[in-house]
């Protein structure tokens, strides 16, 4: 008798596990497969999206290849089309921010000099103008948003390999825009990751004195304002979402981070994070579906979240992927 129902337990215990892994089997890939990038594989390139547009622009391919092409994606025909060439010396990791319908494109290095000039492009008439330059100090590896209608830009790295933590907000005119000076961030890094959610800035990652760079902070417009470090825990488990150059988007009010050199071994990785602001920590979502890599641009349409160009070692990427969460 005692053989039974030990026999009936042991199956009751078997089936369960077999269920729970089918269900963990039958969930749809979170990552698929998009339409190629047009241009030649780079990395390092940067990019902003208007009016359900996204343009790409700059980078760094191979045999240290720098370029000036701009190219347009449309999201409903799931194509590339090639629009005006950036008016600046060709660079890599330039920073682009949105105001008032137009994009602007700025600072960034050909390995022999730090750019601090800055163009404005106007989509309407597929127009590139030189504004004012930045008046911080010519840096590449910075990091660049748009918080209620207002362009900012701060930290980066200069030629001599020092790290930044001052930023700047943009007002544009006729005559070129206008630099302000404003709190610095308290944490010099470069090659941080930064998005806005909740009408919040959140900058986090990069590196410092060449370390990983753990602190995370909101800004509102005036106040830098510290989180739970990237390296943290809650009840369940520890994480470490130190990296640099991630790419990150905001889809349907929620943050994700993929990709970037992770903190852990110093290679690309493919792991794909979701931050739970109600919590202040980060969940699991499924790897990137390509190659790992850092320094990729992502964006988002009509709900879908998109990763694009990026580099392993030596290897610069073209290819793209798609990003649609499973419900949690």
């Amino acid at each position: 008798m005692n053989w039974l129902i030990k026999l009936l337990l042991l199956t009751v215990v078997l089936f369960a596990g077999a269920a729970c892994s089918s269900d963990d089997d039958d969930d749809p890939d979170e990552w698929t497969k998009g339409a190629d990038f047009e241009g030649l594989p780079r990395s390092g390139a940067t990019s902003f999206t208007i009016d359900g547009y996204t343009y790409i622009t700059t980078g760094y391919g191979t045999s240290s290849n720098r370029f000036v092409d701009t190219w347009r994606f449309n999201p409903a025909q799931e194509n590339w089309t090639r629009v005006e060439d950036f008016p600046g010396a060709a660079r890599n990791n330039a920073v682009s921010f949105v105001m008032n319908g137009k994009g602007y494109v700025g600072l960034g290095t050909n390995s022999n000099v730090m750019f601090k000039d800055f163009y404005e492009y106007d989509p309407a008439g597929d127009t590139w103008t030189r504004v004012t330059d930045f008046a911080g100090d010519a840096r590449y590896g910075a990091a660049a948003f748009t918080l209620r209608d207002v362009g900012y830009v701060g930290t980066g790295k200069d030629m001599d390999g020092q790290d930044f933590n001052d930023f700047y907000s943009y007002t544009p005119s006729a005559d070129g825009g206008t630099w302000t000076k404003i709190a610095s961030t308290p944490n010099k890094r470069s090659f941080a990751f930064t998005f806005v959610l909740n009408d919040l800035v959140y900058l986090g990652g990069g590196t410092s004195n060449n370390q990983n760079v753990a602190s995370f902070y909101t800004f509102d417009g005036t106040t830098w304002t510290p989180k739970e470090d990237l390296s943290g825990r809650d009840d369940d488990y520890t994480y470490n979402l130190t990296r640099l150059s991630p790419a990150v988007f905001v889809l349907d009010g929620h943050a994700y981070i993929s990709g970037g050199l992770s903190a852990n071994n110093g290679s690309p990785t493919t792991s794909t994070w979701r931050y739970v602001v109600s919590g202040d920590y980060w969940e699991e979502h499924q790897a990137f579906g390509g190659s790992s890599r850092h320094q990729a641009v992502s964006f988002v349409h009509d709900g879908a979240a998109y990763v694009v160009t990026g580099r392993s070692g030596t290897s610069p990427f073209y290819d793209m992927w798609r990003f649609i969460p499973n419900p949690w």
